[in-house]
């Protein structure tokens, strides 16, 4: 998606779309009780005074603006009595400087007592009147007290006055004059809070003209709530150009903002602010007292959330001058507090804070805190995160708490692990023993987290760093150093090496691994030493090399490993098994396969080694294949379960791959598409391609079996381009030809669909993994054969899936693939009828269906429409479209036309274009659950339902969670007051 960067207001081509009506945010009840005061006034025929006082910047005349608005639709005459008018539109424009309403109220401008009274008498004779008078404060007092008297004099009469000022001029001589009004029955409205969460969110989105990211919802979550400070922030944000727009979304052009963790350990964590965001949060600080300032600078040190005792520790104070200055940041809405510790109320806030502190300073301070924490016996890693900013090399003490503090982080977040021993890496030199233990952790944890390009680029870097370093190497003759070899192959850095050959080979880079073993082994065969952080053995990686590249050479690794079990690890055992499994599979043996692969979900939840290798993934797969479906679902659900478990959350993309397919194979079409697409989301953020090729076939799939050509042929074409390695040995080969095949069958016809299994035709083994695929299989390479005048080659299709079929009898899928292909051969319309009995699979059914009714159509006519009708009920019911239209065609052959009311098309937008799952995710929202709740009630991942969120705000054109509810919770709305919008 192309990404734009926004102009600055007076660009000739501006990025923002324009803003047709601007809302009011965060002000519904304030609107509400004026609304109230208007009716009264024009109903009762009497007047009223409504008074507001607010803080500077809080919207008081947005709120005017609004009101006025509003007067103008009850069919009142507006009257600007204000020192500078109200609607000079100061709030009212958007971010490129556009207003931001259609219509804006054009009040009446009087310049004096007389003329106000002269519009006040030609506005009654039109209808009530509503008088504004805004920031009273500035008015001057003599024509102020007139515009008062006036006001109580024409209590009696349909007008309307409206009169703000500013809280900080309530006790001026103007604010005790309005403050007398109250004795003659004016309305005070309570004072603009500052705007809410949801509230700033949304005035970012109006102002934008998009939604904005969570980068840039932050900046304006940390202005305290004020609409002018966000006015300001997002003015200054477009004119310095620091966003960009891609697709619906607006974010900051500059690097992404860190957070959590990788924030506290991060050297300048606010080097990426933009400038007008630092102004805005230094106009707030400057208007704190200087002590309160200084105190928050100290907390700021001791990280985003402090308790209180550690800051008076750290300031020297007692608690009691705390209070104070905790009590002003709270007020001012830069901390929170919790139960136990105080937080600033958003990370910028922290950033900003912390950026006022001189550097020397700061490291003083960190020093300070560690020192601190150690003398508590507190938590090494909190001290840790004080370390990383003062600690230097020769401090051996510290680099200890550092890596101790990364190696205790890595199984629980590998994340804050990587953050942590990055830093400290840049601490230590290359000589030092704790250099290599910390580069060990760092890339072990950038691989479970999902960076493996960056744990690539580390574990290279730091090897040939330090095998220049090493007093060894650093001694040795220009001739004793291997010249084409920079890598340290010593035994002290295998446990890198070990995580590096981990990383080339989740991203499909396995032919380099060979070069990262070496020395690996002993003579006798015997494998180094399991590391300290469990990192896979040379075994492990030797066994999943293999399998990537040589599946002979990797079946004699894994039998030798099977033939003394006893004497290995968990993980390599399971490797073996899954290597050994997979060629059972490929010959046709499923029940040994099935066996050797183990329990669907081990006891406990959990497996050993949860990597490429792992038996409990194949049995994933295999068991869809076999449409063990709901067996496949416990076992997908066991797997995941264990990449939570272990943090492992590189292999995200495997779940989702998994579900995708497990839905296709319901007939779930989009649910399927949905689960697909986020998986390629997670694959790319992860860099982790091994999934990808399953992934993509799912949407070329999804869009063929809808029927969508161009859709199938642009999915196959970016499938095409992954790069990920092709041909019969690969274990997606089969699932890649086949649905290659059947695009060309769509596109060009059987006979060139026959060229593109070429490879099978000769090759039993390739035709077994063509049968094995999907259980349709056999039946569409049987039928597409025969379309082309191949016989020969329908009848090894049918043989092969009978072979199979003879040593599987308890799996019926299989039995009934293998009737459909031979009743195809031999039209037979009894096995025709037994596949379908015994199929599973819901398309399956269908097309065995539709071809019994081609073969009855020769002589029995109405057999015939009556199979081709369960056919396109079946078709129908699983959005098949393109299968529908042609088994309608086949109707119309026999003098029946039947149209398909039942085939109604999913609209774009609206609460209709939601997927089932959609609005299970919707309703759940509405209740006010979080993602992880919402993960939880569906069993599904945060990830996937912060994608159907995203899809959900798009088709109903919304931007909050508020809108959402709204919409759900409407009188009336669909599926309204139900959990999953069902009856």
């Amino acid at each position: 998606m192309i990404a734009k960067t926004l102009e600055k207001p007076d660009d000739p081509a501006p990025q923002f779309s324009r803003i047709v009506v601007r809302p009011l945010r965060g002000r519904d009840g304030h609107l509400e009780q004026i609304r109230a005061g208007l009716l009264t006034t024009s109903e009762g025929r009497q007047g009223g005074i409504t008074l507001l006082e607010s803080p500077a910047g809080s919207g008081k005349t947005r709120l005017l603006q609004e009101s006025g608005t509003l007067a103008e639709a009850l069919g009142y005459t507006v009257l600007d009595c204000s020192t500078t008018g109200a609607w000079r539109g100061d709030e009212t424009s958007s971010a490129t400087g556009r207003s931001s309403a259609t219509r804006i109220p054009r009040p009446v401008r009087p310049t004096g007592p007389v003329q106000i009274q002269a519009q006040i008498d030609a506005g009654l004779r039109r209808g009530p009147v509503l008088v504004v008078v805004d920031d009273a404060q500035w008015a001057d007092p003599v024509q102020l007290r007139t515009l008062c008297g006036l006001a109580l004099k024409l209590l009696t009469v349909p007008v309307r006055w409206l009169l703000t000022m500013r809280t900080e001029d309530a006790r001026s001589a103007n604010g005790l004059l309005l403050r007398n009004l109250t004795t003659h029955r004016a309305q005070w409205l309570p004072p603009l809070e500052p705007l809410d969460d949801q509230a700033v969110a949304e005035l970012m989105g109006d102002l934008l003209g998009a939604r904005p990211s969570d980068d840039v919802r932050a900046l304006g979550e940390s202005l305290g709530g004020s609409p002018q400070a966000i006015v300001e922030l997002v003015r200054g944000l477009v004119e310095e150009q620091c966003l960009r727009i891609v697709g619906d979304t607006v974010s900051l052009a500059a690097e992404p903002l860190v957070s959590g963790f990788t924030s506290a350990v991060a050297a300048d964590p606010g080097a990426h602010l933009p400038a007008a965001f630092l102004r805005l949060m230094r106009d707030r600080l400057d208007r704190l007292a200087p002590g309160t300032q200084r105190l928050l600078q100290v907390a700021a040190v001791l990280g985003p959330s402090f308790i209180p005792r550690d800051l008076a520790e750290m300031a020297d104070e007692r608690p009691v001058q705390l209070l104070g200055p905790l009590q002003e940041s709270l007020a001012a809405g830069l901390l929170t507090s919790g139960a136990e510790e105080f937080s600033f109320h958003r990370e910028p806030i922290w950033y900003a804070v912390l950026g006022t502190v001189p550097q020397l300073m700061r490291s003083l301070l960190h020093r300070q805190a560690a020192n601190m924490i150690l003398g508590q016996l507190g938590d090494g890693t909190a001290a840790a995160v004080h370390l990383v900013h003062c600690a230097h090399a020769d401090d051996a003490q510290a680099i200890t708490t550092i890596r101790t503090a990364a190696d205790r982080l890595l199984p629980v977040s590998p994340q804050a692990a990587a953050a942590l021993a990055l830093r400290g890496l840049d601490i230590t030199r290359p000589a030092q023993p704790a250099y290599l233990d910390l580069a060990t952790t760092a890339t072990a944890a950038l691989v479970r987290s999902g960076s493996l390009h960056r744990a690539v680029e580390i574990a290279e870097r730091v090897l040939t760093v330090h095998r220049h370093a090493r007093p060894d190497h650093a001694g040795a003759p220009d001739g004793a150093r291997p010249p084409d070899d920079p890598v340290d192959r010593s035994p002290s850095t295998w446990p890198l090496r070990a995580w590096l050959a981990t990383a080339l080979l989740l991203r499909g880079d396995a032919a380099a691994v060979p070069q990262v073993l070496q020395h690996a082994t002993g003579p006798a065969g015997a494998t180094v030493a399991r590391h300290r952080q469990d990192g896979p053995s040379p075994l492990l990686l030797r066994l999943t090399m293999l399998s990537h590249l040589d599946e002979r050479a990797a079946l004699v690794a894994a039998d030798e490993v099977l033939g003394d079990e006893a004497t290995h690890h968990d993980d390599e055992r399971s490797a073996a098994r899954t290597i050994r499994a997979t060629a059972l599979w490929a010959e046709g043996r499923l029940d040994e396969a099935l066996a050797l692969l183990g329990p669907d979900a081990p006891p406990g939840g959990s497996t050993a080694g949860i990597w490429q290798g792992n038996a409990l993934w194949n049995k994933a797969w295999v068991l869809i294949k076999l449409r063990r479906l709901d067996r496949a679902a416990a076992t997908v659900e066991a797997i995941q379960r264990t990449i939570d478990t272990e943090s492992n959350g590189v292999l995200e993309p495997l779940p989702y791959a998994l579900r995708a397919w497990t839905r296709f194979a319901c007939g779930d079409l989009c649910e399927a598409e949905t689960l697909a697409t986020a998986g390629l989301t997670a694959s790319a953020e992860a860099r982790m391609p091994l999934c990808e090729p399953h992934l993509r076939a799912v949407l070329v799939a999804v869009a063929l079996r809808r029927g969508d050509l161009a859709e199938a042929l642009e999915r196959q074409a970016q499938w095409e381009t992954t790069g990920t390695p092709d041909g019969p040995l690969r274990p997606w080969w089969a699932m890649r030809c086949l649905i290659t095949a059947q695009v060309t069958a769509a596109r060009r016809g059987a006979e060139q669909a026959l060229e593109v299994l070429r490879a099978a035709r000769q090759d039993a083994g390739l035709r077994r993994q063509l049968v094995l695929e999907d259980p349709s299989a056999t039946a569409w390479c049987v039928r597409t054969a025969l379309a082309a005048g191949d016989r020969e080659f329908a009848a090894r299709m049918a043989d092969s899936a009978e072979h199979i079929a003879a040593t599987a009898p308890d799996h019926p899928t299989v039995s009934a693939a293998a009737a459909h292909g031979r009743a195809l051969l031999d039209g037979d319309g009894a096995l025709l009828a037994r596949a379908a009995d015994d199929y599973t699979d819901p398309w399956a059914v269908a097309s065995v269906t539709e071809d019994l009714g081609v073969l009855l159509g020769a002589g029995d006519r109405e057999g015939a429409i009556g199979a081709f009708n369960t056919a396109m009920a079946g078709y129908d019911a699983l959005g098949a479209k393109r299968d529908s239209a042609r088994v309608r065609r086949r109707l119309r052959r026999l003098g029946v036309r039947r149209r398909h009311w039942n085939l109604v098309a999913r609209p774009q937008t609206g609460w209709d274009s939601l997927t089932g799952a959609e609005e299970k995710v919707a309703h759940l929202v509405a209740r006010g659950l979080t993602n992880r709740q919402v993960a939880g009630e569906l069993f599904i991942s945060p990830h996937t339902v912060s994608f159907h969120l995203r899809q959900i705000y798009r088709k109903l054109a919304i931007q909050s969670r508020v809108d959402l509810t709204r919409i759900v919770c409407a009188p009336g709305a669909p599926g309204a007051g139900h959990p999953f919008g069902g009856p």
